[in-house]
């Protein structure tokens, strides 16, 4: 896979996990009655998830090519 193709796999994971933060944050605005507050958590959490399914697969990438 090229570098270019990897980097925009990346991107796409990131906006993945944040649009579904935010669609979580705002379902979440009627309970809390703070629509802010819950888009700041509902993002926060989405790019903290992208992040970790990136160092997930980025490790399991270099432990497969280890072995080569």
């Amino acid at each position: 896979m090229s570098k270019k193709n990897k980097q925009s796999e990346r991107a796409g994971v990131y906006a993945l996990c944040i649009t579904i933060g935010v669609v979580v944050g705002i379902g979440l605005a009627p309970v809390v009655n703070n629509l802010i507050l819950t888009l700041l958590i509902g993002t926060g959490g989405g790019a903290l998830a992208g992040y970790l399914f990136d160092r997930q697969r980025l490790a399991r990438e270099k432990h497969r090519h280890h072995h080569r």
